[in-house]
């Protein structure tokens, strides 16, 4: 019997003990490379292996149009007399309000703000940025129509606004490419931020950057990141940007509805014109909101 039981023991010890103890180092094995995976996905600790498409969150808003002095927005016009909410304390939200109320910029070509945001230190270098049209709304149905505006206490210069940034941003102009503010190389370190507008390039050839009338679209931009080129698809949040609208006429001016939002809220409203040769001059007086 105690043969039998040595053998059983030298069993055990020559074949069972093998076996379990590759199985315990296999599974070690496996849980410390997922936990390094895991690490290197997240960005934690001292690990970054972000790449170029991962570097740089990128986004875009529709601020208006090039040669507006002021937001301006083509509007249903029950909607011309409602009062800002009180969080809208500037132009630039006034803005995004009147988009959200469905307001459509009024004039030609739209002006955008690229938003950067850094995850690490990256280098940037916008080559184009292109508006791709999906659908042309109709709008003649959903009126009447009206002009929506508004002003500063300070009343902005004609053009896009100029590009800002974090102080650790920097730029430098590049040899080539279009003519906008984007087209310039911007290295920013970690956690660093910067606002660009630009101008739109045409599609190809000499064909119009934005088709005339209004437009659904989104935008794609070429640029390179740590000189590896990318393209990516921009939207106005889940949706798509949507410009220009029209207000004025021959021989037509829509009424015009003017908000002043600091240092006090006033409305001014301006009466439609109707005329045959040059328009006369406008009457604007205030107006209490709806």
């Amino acid at each position: 019997m105690n043969a039998g039981r040595n053998r059983l023991v030298r069993l055990v010890a020559v074949g069972v003990l093998p076996a379990m103890l590759a199985f315990v180092v296999v599974h070690a094995l496996r849980a410390g490379d997922g936990e390094d995976h895991r690490g290197r996905s997240s960005g934690g600790g001292d690990v970054d292996a972000t790449g170029p498409a991962e570097a740089l969150d990128l986004t875009a808003t529709l601020v208006g149009t090039r040669y507006q002095r002021e937001p301006t927005f083509q509007v249903r016009q029950e909607r011309a007399a409602v009062s800002p909410p009180p969080e809208v304390r500037d132009c630039r939200q006034f803005a995004a309000w009147a988009q959200r109320e469905g307001g459509v910029p009024a004039g030609p070509d739209p002006v955008h703000i690229l938003s950067l945001h850094a995850r690490r230190s990256v280098d940037v270098q916008f080559i184009g940025v292109v508006a791709v049209p999906v659908a042309q709304p109709s709008l003649d149905t959903q009126g009447p129509w009206v002009e929506l505006a508004c002003r500063d206490a300070a009343p902005a210069a004609t053009g896009p606004p100029a590009a800002t940034s974090s102080p650790a941003a920097t730029s430098s102009p590049a040899d080539d490419g279009p003519a906008y503010v984007g087209a310039q190389r911007h290295v920013l370190t970690a956690g660093q931020a910067v606002e660009l507008p630009v101008d739109l390039d045409p599609p190809s050839g000499p064909d119009r950057a934005f088709p005339p009338g209004i437009a659904d679209y989104y935008l794609q931009v070429r640029m390179e990141v740590d000189g590896v080129e990318q393209t990516r698809e921009l939207r106005n949040g889940t949706g798509y940007f949507r410009c220009c609208g029209r207000t004025t006429f021959m021989g037509f001016q829509a009424a015009r509805y003017e908000w002043t939002l600091s240092p006090a809220r006033v409305l001014r409203y301006c009466a439609e014109l109707r005329y045959v040769d040059r328009p006369p001059p406008r009457t604007c007086a205030p107006r209490e909101p709806a």
